[in-house]
């Protein structure tokens, strides 16, 4: 039985949403309050969903542990460190207002979209020698 992956999917989480913070800090406000630029940033982190599954999945592939819980550790990561940060540190999205409203609206979709595609590539399934193991 595989090691879970949770603490390094959490890890990469973590570090990946800080990252996202400071390139969120580099849009001018303007993009987050203009409907087609709103859209458009939408679009982007929907997108960003597969790849991100893709990514936690290598993780846990680098690190000999197991997948599933390496996606979901990564998801949780990403959504408690943004959503400390959009409470309490603020700033460091570089947005005020209606665009940091928007900023955390787009992250809400970004991680429905990392959900939805990790459902859809079968990265919350469990391996099926496991589950006919454990007789579940």
């Amino acid at each position: 039985m595989q090691k879970s992956g949770f603490p390094w999917g959490f890890a990469t989480g973590v570090v990946v949403a800080a990252i996202f913070a400071v390139i969120i800090s580099l849009i001018p406000a303007g993009v987050f309050t203009d409907p087609l630029g709103y859209v458009v940033l939408l679009v982007v982190v929907f997108v960003a969903g597969p790849p991100t599954v893709w990514m936690l999945r290598a993780v846990a592939a680098n690190r000999g542990v197991e997948p599933v819980s390496t996606v979901v550790g990564g998801m949780t990561g990403a959504l408690l460190f943004d959503g400390l940060a959009l409470s309490y540190i603020p700033g460091l999205y570089g947005q005020t207002g209606e665009a940091l409203t928007a900023v955390a609206t787009m992250l809400l979709v970004a991680f429905s979209a990392i959900g939805i595609s990790a459902y859809f590539m079968g990265a919350l399934v469990p391996d099926k020698e496991k589950v006919i193991a454990s007789g579940t």
